[in-house]
This record gives C-alpha cells, sequence and structure tokens, in this order.
C-alpha cells in the first residue's frame, strides 16, 4: 500500500506547550476552597494499631480535619477487593496510609501529621514471596477468603497465596520424559520502580449536589469513576474524572492506586477539594512498585535443539494487597515460554502477600522478568549441546502453523521473529569480536523475545470524530498521553484514514469521563491496535455520512460515489462533486432547507476473540496479537574497577506497519535505556524493619545520558498484521524484554561468568574477577 501520511515523521501535537512548560498538570491545578492533605504513614511494615491520638494534630494550625481508617468498611479492586483506602486495625507495609490531615496549607499539613502518635503491636513480616508461603507464616490478610474477586482467580485458603495460576499444554511436566537434554536455573528479577518525572497524585471533590469531582496523573480514568461511584453509592453519571497532562508512567499509573485514599480524605469535608500529590520519597513507597518476580524454569530438548518441554514456577512477591500484581502475575507464567514453540508446557505462577509496597504494572507486564529466564537458558542450552545460539533459536521460532504455549496457532500476519533475529546478528554479530587488551574483557550477547497486548475481555477504545464547518476535523479519545507519542498516532491514523493533512486534524489534550468516549486503560501496548482501529471505524462512518448527504446533492446512489478527502464525486465522472466542506453540516439547498446529516462518529474496538484462560489447563485466546523481536549487545568490561560498559546495542521488531519512524526509535531508545538501568544499578531494597532503603534518586539510581550505549542501531521489519490499523501493532514495552538477558550473555561471552539476577553491578564483576584469578 501506498501512504501518505502513515510511515512520516511528524512532529508531536504537544510537543511545544510541554517543552515551553505551558502544559497543565496535576500540581498545577488551583481549584477555589482547596485544601491540602498529608498522610501518615506507619513506623512497621505487619503490625496491629492499637491506638491513634490525634488531639494534638487537630489543634495545630490551619488544620481543618484529621482522619483515619477508623470505622472504614470500604473494600475495593478490579481483579480482588483486598484493598481498603486506609489502613483498618492493621498495617501490611511499611508505605500504607494510616491517618491523614486535611489543612489549610500543605505546610500546615506536614506539620500536623508528625504530631498524630499512634501504638502498634509488632507482628512477623516477609519481604519475599519464599518466606510468606512457609507452612508457619502469619496470614497478612486472616479473611481473604470474604474478598470479591474474579471468578478466572483461585487463591489458596489459610496462605498468604492471593492467586495460582497454571498453564498446561500437551504432556505438561510429563513431556520432559521425551527429552535428552535438559538445562534448568532460578533467576530473580528485584524490586523496582518506574519512576516517573512526575509523581502519583489526585484531587477529589465531594460537591454539594451529592457528587464527585476527580482529578488524578492516571491512565485509568474510567476505572476510577466506576469504582467511586460504587463505593459511595452514586450513578456512576454523578462522578466526573478528569485528566489533566501526565509526566509519564511506564505502568504504575494504570489501575486504582491513590485516588480511593484521597476520596475517603476528601468525604470528610464535603464542598472542599482536597488535594494530595506523592513526595519522591512516598512515590516509591506507598504507591506501586514494579517486578519481584523469582522464576524457576527448567528447559528440555533432543540432541538436535529441538526444544520439547518446557517448566516455570513463577514466585511473585506481589506486596501488601494483590489486586494489581496477581495479572502482572499470570502475564510472566504464560507469557514465560517467550518466542519458541514447545510441544509440552507446565507453567505455574504464585501471587503471593508479602510485607511489601503492592506490586503493579511496569513497562513489560511480566515478560522481561520471565522471559529474562528463558533467553538465559537458551544460551546455557547452546552451550550443553555444543551448538550455535542463533542456530538453537532458529530451528525452535514459533511462526506460521506453530502453536504457543497458549494454544494459539501463529500466523504470518503475527509476525517474523526470524526476520528480526536476523537483523540483530547481522548489526552486531556479522564483525569479529574485539579481543581482551590491557584494559578491557569484551562480549556480545543476544535475546529473542515477544510479547502480546495486555487486554481484557471487556477492554475497550472508544472514538468521537466530527467534522467542523470548514472540513477539518477534531478527534476525541480516552487514551491517556503519558510520553509515548499516542496523539501523534491518532493524527496520523486520522489523517490517512478520512485523506486529509494532518494540519487539519485537532487532537484532544484532556480527558474528561464527562465528554470522553469510553476506555478501559491506556496499558499494554494496546492504544494503536485498539484505538487506531477505533480511529478507522469512526473514519468510515463520517465518510460513510458524507456519501450519504452527497448522494443526496448529486442526485445518485451512494455506492456510485468517491470520496478523496476534500471532494465527494461520481465513480465515472469526477467533475461531478461536491466539496466536504459543503456537506459537513449537511447541506442547504437553494430553497433553503437543509438535507443531510452532520458528519460526526462514534466507534470503538476490542481485541478480536479475546478470552479469558481455562479453568482446567490455563490455556486461552489471551494473546491474539503479537509483536516478535531480538535484541543483541556489545559490551567491555573495565578490568580494574568492574564496570560494565555498552558500547552497542540493537534492536529489531516486527512492527507489522511503522506509523511515524523518529517516534518510534525514540520509544526503542527510551526503553533499552530504562531496562539498561534495571540490568546493571536499579533495585529497590528493603532493611531489617521492613522499611525501603533507598527511595531516592540518589540511592536508586536510574539511567541518564551518560549511559545511552555509545552505538544504537534500530531496525523495523514490516510484515503487516490482521489486527491494527493499517498492519501496525504495539511497541511501548517491547524494548525493554530482552535487555537483561543479552547483557548477561554478553558478560558470560566476556568473563565467562553466569549471573541470574540483576543487577549486575561493578562490585560483583570486581568480585568475579578476583575469584576468578585465585581458581586460576
Amino acid at each position: 500500500m501506498d501512504f501518505k501520511y502513515i510511515g512520516k515523521s511528524l512532529p508531536r501535537p504537544d510537543a511545544i506547550s510541554k517543552v515551553t512548560g505551558k502544559a497543565v498538570y496535576l500540581d498545577d491545578i488551583r481549584l477555589p476552597g482547596l485544601l491540602h492533605a498529608a498522610i501518615l504513614r506507619p513506623k512497621h511494615a505487619h503490625a496491629k494499631i492499637l491506638n491513634i491520638d490525634t488531639g494534638e494534630a487537630e489543634r495545630m494550625p490551619g488544620v481543618v480535619k484529621v482522619v483515619t481508617g477508623k470505622g472504614c468498611d470500604l473494600h475495593y479492586g478490579d481483579n480482588i477487593a483486598d484493598l481498603t483506602p486506609m489502613a483498618v486495625n492493621k498495617v501490611r507495609y511499611a508505605g500504607e496510609p494510616v491517618a491523614a490531615v486535611i489543612a489549610e496549607t500543605l505546610m500546615q499539613a506536614n506539620a500536623a501529621v508528625e504530631k498524630i502518635k499512634v501504638e502498634y503491636e509488632e507482628l512477623p513480616f516477609y519481604l519475599d514471596a519464599r518466606e510468606a508461603m512457609k507452612d508457619d507464616a502469619v496470614l497478612i490478610h486472616e479473611h481473604s477468603e470474604e474478598y470479591w474477586r474474579l471468578p478466572t482467580l483461585k487463591y489458596i485458603p489459610n496462605t498468604n497465596i492471593a492467586n495460582y495460576y497454571r498453564l498446561i499444554k500437551g504432556k505438561g511436566e510429563e513431556g520432559f520424559a521425551e527429552a535428552e537434554v535438559v538445562v534448568e536455573g532460578e533467576f530473580n528479577y528485584p524490586f523496582g520502580s518506574s519512576a516517573a518525572i512526575e509523581p502519583h497524585g489526585s484531587i477529589v471533590w465531594f460537591k454539594e449536589d451529592n457528587s464527585i469531582e476527580c482529578w488524578s496523573s492516571s491512565i485509568c480514568p474510567f476505572i476510577i469513576r466506576q469504582d467511586l461511584a460504587h463505593n459511595y453509592d452514586l450513578p456512576v453519571s454523578d462522578v466526573r474524572v478528569h485528566i489533566p497532562e501526565i509526566g509519564g508512567c511506564f505502568g504504575y499509573k494504570s489501575d486504582i492506586t491513590v485516588e480511593q485514599t484521597i476520596a475517603w480524605i476528601a468525604s470528610f469535608v464535603p464542598g472542599h477539594p482536597v488535594k494530595w500529590a506523592a513526595t519522591r520519597k512516598e512515590d516509591f513507597t506507598s504507591t506501586l512498585t514494579a517486578h519481584g518476580i523469582r522464576t524457576y524454569m527448567k528447559l528440555g530438548a533432543k540432541r538436535n535443539g529441538k526444544l520439547v518441554a518446557i517448566k516455570a514456577k513463577i514466585l511473585h512477591s506481589g506486596g501488601a494487597y494483590s489486586d494489581t500484581a496477581v495479572n502482572v502475575t499470570i502475564g510472566a507464567t504464560h507469557n514465560s515460554s517467550g518466542p519458541y514453540e514447545y510441544e509440552h508446557c507446565y507453567l505455574e505462577g504464585y501471587t503471593v502477600y508479602t510485607n511489601t509496597t503492592p506490586i503493579g504494572a511496569y513497562r513489560g507486564y511480566g515478560h522481561q522478568e520471565s522471559q529474562f529466564a528463558t533467553e538465559r537458558l537458551m544460551d546455557m542450552l547452546a552451550r550443553k549441546l555444543n551448538m550455535d545460539p542463533f542456530q538453537l533459536r532458529e530451528m525452535n521460532y514459533l511462526g506460521p502453523g506453530s502453536v504457543n504455549a497458549l494454544g494459539e496457532c501463529m500466523w504470518k500476519t503475527n509476525g517474523d521473529v526470524h526476520a528480526a533475529a536476523k537483523a540483530v546478528q547481522n548489526a552486531v554479530f556479522s564483525t569479529e569480536k574485539n579481543k581482551e587488551d590491557d584494559k578491557y574483557y569484551y562480549g556480545r550477547g543476544f535475546a529473542a523475545l515477544m510479547k502480546s497486548p495486555k487486554g481484557a475481555p471487556f477492554s475497550t477504545k472508544g472514538c468521537y470524530m466530527k467534522m467542523n464547518i470548514d472540513g477539518s476535523v477534531s478527534v476525541n479519545m480516552g487514551g491517556a498521553e503519558v510520553g509515548q507519542g499516542l496523539r501523534t498516532v491518532v493524527k496520523q491514523v486520522a489523517a490517512e484514514a478520512l485523506q486529509i493533512p494532518p494540519e487539519k486534524i485537532r487532537v484532544y489534550s484532556e480527558i474528561d469521563t464527562q465528554f470522553s468516549p469510553y476506555e478501559w486503560q491506556t496499558i499494554g501496548s494496546m492504544f494503536t491496535i485498539q484505538g487506531g482501529r477505533a480511529i478507522i471505524r469512526a473514519s468510515d462512518k463520517l465518510i460513510a455520512i458524507l456519501k450519504k448527504t452527497a448522494a443526496q446533492v448529486l442526485k445518485t446512489d451512494e455506492d456510485y460515489l468517491e470520496y478523496n478527502g476534500e471532494y465527494v464525486y461520481l465513480r465515472n465522472d469526477p467533475s461531478i462533486k461536491v466539496a466536504v466542506k459543503d456537506i459537513c453540516r449537511g447541506y442547504i439547498t437553494s430553497d433553503g432547507i437543509t438535507i443531510g446529516e452532520v458528519a460526526q462518529a462514534t466507534a470503538d474496538a476490542r481485541l478480536p476473540r479475546y478470552s479469558n484462560p481455562d479453568s482446567e489447563t490455563g490455556q486461552g485466546s489471551m494473546g491474539v496479537d503479537y509483536t516478535f523481536g531480538a535484541q543483541g549487545a556489545e559490551i567491555r568490561i573495565e578490568k580494574a574497577t568492574g564496570k560494565i560498559i555498552v558500547d552497542h546495542f540493537a534492536s529489531s521488531f516486527d512492527m507489522g506497519r511503522v506509523i511515524n519512524p523518529k517516534q518510534l526509535r525514540s520509544n526503542v531508545l527510551g526503553g533499552v535505556l530504562m531496562a539498561v538501568g534495571a540490568t546493571l544499578s536499579e533495585e529497590l531494597r528493603y532493611d531489617e524493619n521492613g522499611h525501603q532503603g533507598n527511595p531516592h534518586f540518589f540511592k536508586y539510581r536510574i539511567p541518564t545520558l551518560k549511559d545511552i550505549p555509545a552505538k544504537s542501531t534500530t531496525v523495523f521489519i514490516e510484515n503487516p498484521g490482521a489486527v491494527g490499523p493499517f498492519g501496525a501493532r504495539g511497541i511501548g514495552e517491547h524494548p525493554v524484554i530482552g535487555v537483561a538477558p543479552s547483557i548477561l550473555n554478553a558478560i558470560h561471552d566476556a568473563i565467562g561468568v553466569d549471573y541470574y539476577e540483576i543487577p549486575v553491578t561493578s562490585e560483583e564483576i570486581k568480585k568475579a574477577l578476583v575469584d576468578r584469578k585465585e581458581n586460576a
């Protein structure tokens, strides 16, 4: 297909407002009668609350109200209703809200919250799923059997296991009897944070007319609206949620995070909006964190390299509340097979309550954690077979006719991992590797990958499109722009579908549930696929309306007309035409009668045939659309310090269709850098008291511009998909998936040492070098 606007590097429509500092974020919002909240966090990771003394705090200057969880009987959660807005009778992690002060200024609220005195009775706490799963472990949720949960979830009574998911393909674990060679290992992807530049925040206003208005730095306004309406017994139409500009997300601003807590606090001062914005420390300790996934994996193969069976056991330290962790665990489990075909699969995932900050979404949504194990073991298997690692992978990739672990049959339209792997192989491995010298060891590593969109059977993207009187078009949707360039995609897809210049299309800049079309959440690399389909459907409807009106004007049949963005005309005689701008609001005849319809349309789109897993096998149509890719790293290791330097990183993905090349490359480079941080430096650590030990950027080291690989190669393959607009696939999360295994495979190539967990720091490398020297 020849495209006029797809495949072009158009500028972002929101770039100017952001670089000039005029974009409005949550903390910029000021409202009449605005009050401020400060929240008290507990001293202990797990304890009973014996008494809360708020007297001194209530007498502090400017204090309007002090709020606790006393008497709160609200439970919420979209998967497991295990959450409460504020601690009730006990605390389950050190960042949990215990009490709050509402005051006229934030300074007054912060001063008063320090005066609240709480008596606790300490309880045993668990920071790791392995400890929380022991038979004698104290229950973190004593009455979990009372929680509402989705019918597809399976908790284990009288344990800290919030959910157990199992997937069986073929003979399951018994399939290893057919294997001639086996490799196995235990791999750990530790706690981390999305650490967006803008922390979480929310404003909630219980209004005098018994409605609720909310502003949030979230990507799920319609879920917030629904949950607030449910908890406060209101019609959904009486709750209005606004999403201003969002300063980054990377996952952890999905689902419900802080909004219910701020709503509980604000409900005590009706008539006043109440604002809370997290400090950087609170953003780490008291919103959502990431990962905490330990993977036990075993691969079985024939001596010729043909994969036979895979077994995986995912232990997910899901945090004190597992509503937002459970689907990450499930995704990590059924995607642990990676881009390979196995006849037999036995995959288990345990979401486990721990006394840590709740786990939520993070860019990659479980894929990078379990495929970290897959790709490390594939290199180990190649060594054990004395086989080229590329050849081993090549003979086992999923392709047309293959059946993945979920039982889904792959087609050409699912993409070509072979082509992506070959592109990375050519970029990184086609020349001779640098030889060890006085200063450095050199290594190269590779990883293949796949990711499906994160959806749900009810996941929907909506689009409202209207043509204005001059032929320009306004597009309104519910997808959240978090820096990924969503608005650029909307503009380019709409321009191509409507055959009009992008300059004539205005894309929405704020989400408001009172006016925006419904969207479940902007997660899982789904927007381009689903949102793009909704845009095309709305465009088709709008064009059909124009043709219907034009048929009356031109006195012909609708199916005898063509449309080119500027005119609707007769197929056999383009000179007989009517201008689009003259019929977009109907058409006024010479005698003053208006005929036709206003050119406006709504449409929505879901992932076709997406389903819940089978209750027995765990299989199902839970992937639907896939993006395959490959990544490779060239590194050097400084002998004196153990420092790992990434000199060259290559990525290739079968995108189906590239919509905006420049934006896409930036997305890939950003994802790679983010994952380099996870691989070499980032880890949220808990101390001996169950508190996070490094909830600040000067201790939690995220990568900077200095950490960007000196050379980056990005190659896009375009085998059009069957679901997304013009064949496009999702790409937002995929660049983080193969980074850790490719770098760790490169480390082994350089110094012959296998690492099974990240981050791999310079101190660890230096120790390994010393040990190797002593054992030589």
